[in-house]
């Protein structure tokens, strides 16, 4: 682990416990101060430094690419950073003309023993919706990116190596075969060449769509453990933590497959006890104070209630409401929803009109709107932390 991340970490982590020591002592309240030590001491952390970049390439628009070359035998350890079928993992860094920093998780479904429809490979940055420079108005048109392609179907929170069947969206055609999960270790990989490129940043915004905002539920405490003294503003696009309304078992299995339970903190009993990682949401904001989260998603998403889940919409719908609703309720500063009515999937990965997506449609940052307001104003009224960035649910749901 770098000298520079264990110094800084010590350092604000002993002020930090100061701090609350005088306010226990001026108030006379012993209540523990928020934390989320219990997961970092769980193993969140334990891939933070260990991974070097092997190669440096330089692209058109400053942006580089940091590759992560296969070892001869990646099943040996050091586990390293790699993709589901065993292919080179990597990371892109685009700097900007702002000292704030944007992270984006890119999408690509998932992947377990009975279902698999994931991107297999990494990719480079595409220049579409929120990540395009060109659209007008983009708010994080001038923040310094990473760019951390989703790769191991593991919505960032695998570690595990197994037999898999081949994905129904990726170019694998053979049976079961031996698979790498490594979305930890892929992004820690990614958040310790964030820390060396954008070592302080103003604030952090992180984001992803599909695969990747459901990613950005279990990457925000890894973020924070990083960046631990700015604001953190979270933008998860169609994957804001339902998962099988009153099944705990599937969520259960699925985090256990991906050898992915320790990213729960033992002391929260209901962070996922409904079938939802709604309650480990709330157990971040309660533990973290600067974070502020903006879920954006049509309540009857067509790609995640019905490809992937096999959910009646009417009942991936009515979780929506209710697990989002009372986090809007307990966090009205910090937890602000845009909820569009119908079966449409992302808006943050599309710049253009609505248009077909594999069995649903692809929403879009301008061509969708709530009472007149699209999801790019919305986030950007987030981002620039107006007054006018409200909890924002379409009329027909209320």
């Amino acid at each position: 682990m770098p000298v520079s991340i264990i110094e800084d970490r010590a350092i604000l982590l002993c002020t930090g416990i100061a701090f609350a020591s005088l306010i226990a002592q001026g108030c006379g309240d012993s209540a523990p101060a928020p934390s989320l030590d219990e997961v970092y001491d769980q193993g969140l952390t334990r891939y933070v430094g260990e991974f070097t970049p092997d190669n440096e390439v330089p692209l058109e628009g400053g942006v580089t690419r940091f590759e992560f070359d296969v070892p001869d035998d990646p099943t040996e350890g050091p586990r390293g950073p790699l993709c589901l079928r065993g292919t080179e993992f990597s990371v892109e860094t685009r700097p900007g003309s702002s000292d704030e920093l944007f992270i984006w998780l890119q999408e690509g479904g998932a992947c377990w023993p009975e279902f698999c429809a994931a991107t297999e490979e990494t990719s480079d940055i595409f220049d579409e919706g929120i990540l395009d420079l060109t659209v007008p108005n983009n708010p994080l048109a001038d923040h310094d990116l990473v760019y951390v392609p989703y790769c191991d179907g593991s919505l960032f929170a695998g570690d595990v190596d197994r037999l898999l069947p081949p994905s129904i969206v990726g170019p694998s055609t053979m049976g079961d075969t031996l698979s790498f999960q490594r979305g930890v270790q892929n992004l820690s990989a990614a958040l310790d060449i964030a820390r060396r490129e954008f070592p302080e940043p103003t604030r952090v915004v992180l984001a992803g769509s599909s695969g990747g905002a459901f990613g950005t539920i279990t990457a925000a405490p890894l973020v924070r453990f990083y960046f631990p003294d700015v604001d953190i503003l979270v933008f998860n696009d169609s994957g804001i933590g339902i998962i099988r309304d009153g099944q705990p078992d599937f969520i259960t299995d699925l985090l256990d497959g991906w050898n992915a339970l320790s990213i729960v903190p033992e002391s929260c009993t209901d962070c996922i006890s409904d079938g939802n990682v709604t309650g480990f949401i709330r157990w971040n904001l309660e533990n973290d104070p600067n974070l502020f989260m903006g879920p954006i998603t049509h309540t009857q998403d067509a790609i995640i209630s019905g490809f992937f889940l096999r959910e009646d919409p009417d009942v991936f719908q009515a979780a929506v409401l209710r697990e989002t609703g009372e986090l809007a309720e307990a966090f009205p500063q910090r937890y602000r929803r845009y909820l569009q009515a119908g079966s449409n999937h992302s808006v943050m990965l599309n710049s253009g009109p609505v248009v077909p997506f594999l069995t649903g449609m692809l929403g879009s940052l301008v061509d969708e709107e709530i009472e007149g307001v699209t999801p790019l104003e919305w986030i950007t009224e987030g981002v620039q932390q107006t007054d006018a960035w409200q909890d924002t649910v379409d009329p027909s749901l209320r």
